[in-house]
């Protein structure tokens, strides 16, 4: 997927390895930071084309990473991703309402990364 760098957003050292590996072995180009005010910070000096986030992070969370990439107008287009350790059917829903482009349960497979890459070939 030339052209393409992402962001991911996760403050588990194990967790971001695995999700940047993932992604490197279809040759998206990565980018990896443990909190959202990182992320934040990236997203105004780099050009990504999808964030991928943890919804549990310290400090502000992916929820709240949504909500500050939303509300800015040079941001709002980019399409977030949310991944988490605590799945239930009803938190899936709500990732949905919320406006994340899609929505993994822990631990990732290989639809994860075929859904990240059809969502980078629609962009």
């Amino acid at each position: 997927m030339a052209n393409h760098r992402v962001l991911v957003v996760e403050d588990d050292r194990y967790g971001s390895e695995v999700v940047m590996r993932m992604l490197n072995h279809r040759n998206i180009d990565v980018d990896t930071v443990n909190s959202a005010e990182q992320a934040l910070k990236l997203l105004q000096e780099n050009a990504y084309s999808m964030v991928i986030s943890d919804l549990a992070l310290p400090g502000m969370d992916g929820w709240g990473l949504l909500r500050a990439i939303r509300a800015d107008p040079k941001l709002a287009p980019l399409p977030v991703v949310a991944i988490t350790a605590f799945h239930d059917a009803k938190l899936a829903l709500e990732a949905q309402e919320a406006g994340f482009r899609a929505y993994f349960s822990k631990p990732l497979y290989v639809t994860f990364v075929d859904e990240i890459e059809r969502i980078l070939s629609t962009l």
